[in-house]
């Protein structure tokens, strides 16, 4: 091929751009998708069916007192809950859990599985701390097989990479993770290490190992399977932010997430005075300085308005709070994040 045909071919650029397409919103991108045909069915098949032949022998490891860890490309829920279905329910109790739901902490899974072995009503044990659950885990006879799919589960705020990269060894505060914060990790390797519960577990991020000191892993005692399936994380991504108009919004309340932990408890303590009035339905418009000074006094917040202007100068350097006009012509202040993404973000503040 002649030389100057290489060159005109490597000036070559696509003008097909996003804003361009019909995916209008993600809805209609997830609707395309389902649409596609699928590729591979015959391979995709024959991998479903070697992975169900495997069954009876991840039963045996489980009795063994082995934790299996479920590896390798593409989405591992239908195989997991296949096997939960047609061999575990025969076996013992089952308790199917979904580590990307937004929110989720360990001692939920704690206290569900207390509840499972003890037969007992969540609201009696829900006062009873992470020691006492784990003293009347072991105390069951019973046995409990928990199916825990995705345990790197990264939890609301630490869903993109940027996030979550500098976050796999040392979180800078707990609650922000899910269960990717080492607390999270050290109770539920605890929950593993119990002789009545048998735990079978997957991931998908290719750092997950690094979850886990040595004390964590001989918790877990893991015996790592291939699992590899080539199938769509449908279930996977519906929890995550979309590549749309979402997708700012999720990383605006990351960001605040990781800058209110940062700061003292006082502030933090402003920015929840000023969010919670927010949210009420009549104080969209935000609120005057002088009102939010007289509720920080009221709570022993600040004692002068000369702190309290310190911090929100700090807000406004992190675009946590701007200044608006209000209808009266007065001034007020108000976070810029939409209803539900600030009420989330109070959840883990």
């Amino acid at each position: 091929m002649p030389d100057h045909q290489n060159q005109n071919d490597k000036e070559c650029s696509s003008t097909f751009i996003l804003s361009r397409t019909l995916l209008k919103d993600a809805a209609a991108a997830r609707s395309k998708a389902a649409d596609l045909p699928p590729k591979h069915p015959n391979e995709k098949q024959a991998l479903r069916h070697r992975h169900e032949s495997r069954f009876y022998h991840w039963l045996l490891y489980l009795h063994h007192g082995f934790s299996l860890l479920c590896y390798g490309l593409g989405s591992k829920r239908e195989i997991l809950q296949r096997f939960a279905h047609t061999v575990l329910k025969s076996a013992g109790g089952v308790l199917d859990v979904n580590g990307l739901i937004p929110n989720l902490t360990s001692k939920q899974i704690l206290l569900k599985a207390a509840c499972m072995l003890k037969h007992a009503n969540p609201q009696t044990l829900r006062r009873s701390d992470t020691y006492e659950l784990l003293s009347q885990i072991r105390e069951c006879k019973g046995e409990l097989y928990i199916v825990l799919h995705n345990i790197d589960g990264p939890g609301i705020l630490a869903a993109s990479s940027d996030v979550a990269h500098h976050r796999w060894v040392k979180p800078i505060c707990s609650g922000v993770l899910g269960l990717r914060s080492a607390e999270a990790q050290s109770l539920l390797s605890s929950l593993a290490a119990c002789k009545n519960i048998r735990l079978i577990a997957s991931m998908d991020h290719v750092n997950a190992p690094l979850l886990w000191d040595r004390q964590a892993a001989a918790g877990f005692n893991w015996l790592y399977q291939d699992l590899t399936t080539f199938a769509p994380y449908w279930a996977e991504v519906a929890h995550m932010p979309s590549l749309f108009a979402e997708r700012k919004q999720e990383q605006t309340q990351q960001g605040a997430a990781i800058v209110l932990s940062t700061l003292v408890p006082a502030a933090q303590k402003i920015f929840r005075k000023l969010a919670e009035h927010q949210l009420d339905e009549n104080e969209d418009e935000g609120m005057q300085f002088s009102q939010l000074f007289r509720i920080c006094r009221e709570n022993f917040i600040v004692s002068n308005d000369m702190a309290l202007r310190s911090h929100l100068n700090e807000f406004r350097d992190h675009q946590l709070l701007q200044t608006e006009k209000g209808a009266d012509g007065l001034d007020r202040l108000k976070v810029p994040m939409a209803a539900d993404a600030l009420q989330s973000l109070l959840q883990v503040l």
